[in-house]
């Protein structure tokens, strides 16, 4: 019994029940705004333009907007707050990138409560997002979680974290293990050119769901779908059930596939699910889509944890803030461009940005891809150098 409740004690310290608490919080976050938002722009009509089709699309026009202009400051304000946190936290202090930004994304939600009860003008909320990016947002909130969980992983398991072990020492050994007869320059080559790699993949396909996760919310506003308050809060929640299937599905491919293979799963799973939500025109539909995309949230997690593999401890926190900043830069084209082409298209093809979301998502399998290649052919090397070694032991016997 004393065994069983260390052992929950141990577990209820760690991130994880954090984790799932914040993500609980942002799904009714989320709902709560999109609601408001809704609102506050059921009128946003041109003068003189009395029909509904018409009005509906302005209203959309009038949302996707406030969206683009919200997620750009969210995107944007964090990076210099994310990597003064990032050094703070590779100096010690590992739970303040965490700490701070849930503060930040506290009062953010108090801001909304304000504007509900109050009635307050809803771009209060551009000021929210600019409070959140100070306390430097997910941006440093996600490299924090990311950062604890590998440090208290080991190497094999930290694609699915559950296995403690103590916190590897500067000398940890990279992806591609080098044997002694490769020169450290070769090694640090491989590691930089692997890095190149698994940032193209994450910035391809960060860009990819970034786009269609902002275009989705105002989606399921309009016709056909037109849902209220509680049906957005089941899609909502349909989405973070992502996270508990992503989760089982990295603990079940990794006993037969490498983590490489197990990136290509999840972009695969997104490709496919978000080209379906193209042609979504009821809510049975939408959650077809959403079934598809069950193992969309593997990629990014797992390209963190081969990313956290190619450098010592000592520069996990930057280099995974360094890789969420590279997510957030190309916000300032994809978030812009997302949202004209939705509103240019809503005439005649609504779904087109998950279209191509879908391609954008396809293509970060390239990257990928090639990773797999140079890794597998390195350890076929490895293996045929090991086999020499041995085979000249055994005569020297």
């Amino acid at each position: 019994m004393s065994s069983w409740c260390r052992s929950a004690f141990g577990a209820v310290r760690g991130v994880e029940p954090l984790v799932v608490l914040e993500q609980l919080g942002t799904s009714l976050f989320d709902t709560a705004l999109l609601m408001v938002v809704k609102d506050r722009y059921a009128d946003a009509t041109h003068p003189g333009t009395g029909t509904r089709a018409c009005g509906e699309d302005e209203q959309q026009k009038a949302m996707s907007d406030f969206y683009m202009v919200n997620n750009l400051i969210a995107q944007l304000t964090p990076i210099v707050p994310a990597l003064l946190l990032a050094k703070a936290g590779d100096r010690g202090w590992r739970r303040v990138p965490v700490v701070v930004p849930l503060c930040g994304y506290l009062l953010s939600s108090v801001a909304l409560l304000q504007v509900v009860l109050f009635g307050l003008p809803i771009q209060v909320m551009f000021g929210a997002a600019v409070f959140l990016g100070i306390s430097g947002g997910f941006c440093a909130y996600w490299p924090g979680v990311m950062t604890l969980a590998s440090l208290g992983s080991n190497t094999e398991n930290r694609s699915q974290v559950r296995q403690a072990s103590s916190e590897p020492d500067e000398s940890s050994p990279l992806l591609l293990h080098s044997s002694n007869s490769v020169p450290a320059e070769t090694s640090s080559r491989k590691s930089t050119v692997n890095m190149v790699l698994l940032f193209s993949a994450a910035i391809l396909y960060g860009s990819s769901v970034g786009g269609a996760v902002e275009i989705l919310a105002v989606f399921v506003i309009k016709e056909p779908l037109q849902w209220n308050a509680a049906q957005v809060g089941y899609g909502n929640a349909a989405g973070f059930v992502v996270f508990l299937t992503s989760f089982l599905g990295a603990v079940a491919f990794r006993r037969c596939v490498s983590d490489v293979v197990l990136i290509l799963i999840g972009m695969l799973s997104f490709a496919s699910g978000i080209y379906f939500m193209s042609f979504v025109t009821a809510s049975y539909m939408f959650y077809l889509a959403r079934a598809l995309s069950l193992f969309g949230l593997i990629p990014l997690p797992t390209i963190r944890s081969l990313l956290s593999q190619q450098v010592p401890s000592s520069l996990y926190g930057i280099t995974l803030t360094a890789l969420q900043l590279a997510l957030r830069l190309p916000a300032l084209a994809y978030i812009p461009a997302f949202t004209k082409l939705y509103q240019r298209t809503l005439d005649w093809f609504p779904g087109f940005v998950f279209t191509l979301s879908s391609i954008m998502a396809v293509m970060g399998m390239i990257p990928i891809s090639v990773m797999g290649c140079r890794w597998s052919r390195h350890r076929r090397s490895q293996e045929t150098e090991a086999t020499t070694e041995t085979r000249h032991a055994d005569k020297d016997n």
